[in-house]
């Protein structure tokens, strides 16, 4: 007969008996997005961290000030006005005359004064009614450079038909005389802008007289004797023109610096 074992009595573990730790408390539930200032995080069992000092930011910079528009630029003098529009009048009248007495305006627009001679007439008709663009307060563009380039054509004009073809003053005067040293007179006296010109403005204003260069030799004309492609001087001859052109142009250039600070000059001293 089997003797049954006694019940075993519960095994003690190391733990048996000691008191379970309670859970860690847990940080109160924030709906997402809430604010939670700075330094305000209590840690477990601690202290609360004091507030950390931040550099205080600067200051949005304030509002640039509203530059007020810029008063419109006054009125020519009505006299000055009228004196101008004469006097282009007078530029442009004499140009197109000697365009007219050259070709009857019906032939020979191949050569370099009458087509010199068109262009000048065309500019000086422009700055004619520059003044109705502008309402009166403006006689002529703020660049010169139109002016500036129609110059050193005209005074190009002059000096190869006298220095180079050993013209006859009294064949067509208005192209080769007048027309040039009345353009010059308004360079020199007339204008306002001839101070605002850029130093390599004269550099440009050799455009015209490259324009009809390629214009000549494409049509194949023989027109001028010192503009024969076939010459073995051809080139140097081009190089010696277009170095005057350039050095007409500075020359130029200095002209209106020297305008422009004398008329400075004037304007101070009439102020004091």
């Amino acid at each position: 007969m089997t003797v049954p074992h006694p019940p075993r009595p519960p095994q003690q573990g190391p733990h048996h008996g000691a008191q379970q730790a309670p859970f860690p408390q847990q940080a109160p539930f924030r709906p997402q997005g809430s604010y939670r200032p700075q330094g305000s995080y209590r840690p477990q069992g601690g202290m609360p961290h004091p507030p950390q000092a931040y550099p205080a930011q600067a200051p949005y910079p304030p509002h640039m000030p509203v530059r007020p528009p810029e008063p419109p630029p006054e009125r020519v003098h009505p006299a000055v006005l009228a004196g101008v529009v004469v006097w282009r009048l007078v530029v442009a009248g004499c140009a197109l005359y000697g365009v007219g007495d050259a070709t009857g305006w019906t032939r020979n627009f191949e050569a370099l004064s009458q087509l010199a001679s068109l262009v000048a007439g065309l500019v000086f008709v422009g700055l004619l009614l520059y003044p109705l663009l502008t309402g009166g307060r403006r006689h002529e563009p703020g660049s010169p450079w139109l002016r500036g380039a129609t110059t050193v054509l005209l005074l190009l004009v002059a000096g190869a038909y006298f220095g180079l073809m050993g013209g006859d003053a009294d064949y067509l005067p208005f192209e080769h005389i007048a027309t040039p040293l009345l353009v010059l007179v308004d360079w020199c006296f007339v204008g306002r802008s001839q101070g605002r010109a850029r130093w390599w403005h004269p550099l440009t204003w050799i455009a015209f007289p490259l324009a009809y260069l390629v214009y000549y030799l494409a049509a194949g004309l023989d027109i001028y004797p010192f503009l024969d492609a076939g010459d073995d001087g051809f080139a140097g001859t081009i190089a010696m023109l277009l170095v005057a052109v350039v050095a007409v142009g500075y020359l130029l250039y200095g002209i209106g610096l020297l305008k422009e600070a004398l008329g400075r000059s004037l304007r101070a001293n009439a102020a004091a």
